[in-house]
């Protein structure tokens, strides 16, 4: 007996194959067989209804500069995505039609793509003098201000 797993099913769901359960009572017809579904988590993607998400890390440079980067998708491609300048940490960018299958159908969800800036830990010598510079010009905040929770606060 084999059965086959419809694309786009969920964690937790049930697939019934009629005729594949116990065999009836006194020469009855068999019951039905419920098969519960468990999804193996992974590595890099969660997913999140149809969508998948994925994190990815970019350097300071290149979210201060834009870049273009290559993307791991679920078929094991890569999917070019580009990162406009400007762009911060937690920014998120949808690639259309790169998540999981509708069930039951041959759309496909999003794949949203969070975008981590890394900070390097150490810098050499020559680094940290340029990083120096570029604060100067930049301007450093030395008392910055909170900024608001999306949504506001409640008003006691």
């Amino acid at each position: 007996m084999s059965s086959k797993v419809p694309g786009g099913v969920s964690d937790g769901a049930h697939l019934k194959i009629g005729g594949e359960g116990e065999a009836g009572v006194k020469g009855g017809y068999n019951g039905d067989l419920y098969v519960a579904i468990r999804i193996k988590s992974h590595e890099f993607f969660e997913r999140v209804d149809d969508d998948i998400v994925c994190s990815i890390p970019i350097s300071f440079s290149q979210a201060a500069l834009g870049c273009e980067i290559f993307v791991p998708t679920l078929d094991g491609k890569k999917a070019k995505l580009k990162v406009p300048a400007g762009t911060q940490s937690e920014s998120v960018f949808r690639l259309r039609g790169q998540g999981m299958q509708h069930l039951g159908r041959s759309a496909r969800g999003d794949q949203l793509v969070k975008i981590e800036v890394v900070v390097p830990d150490k810098l050499s010598a020559k680094a940290r003098k340029l990083v120096e510079e570029l604060s100067e010009v930049l301007g450093s905040e030395t008392s910055p201000e909170p900024i608001p929770v999306r949504g506001g606060g409640r008003d006691p």
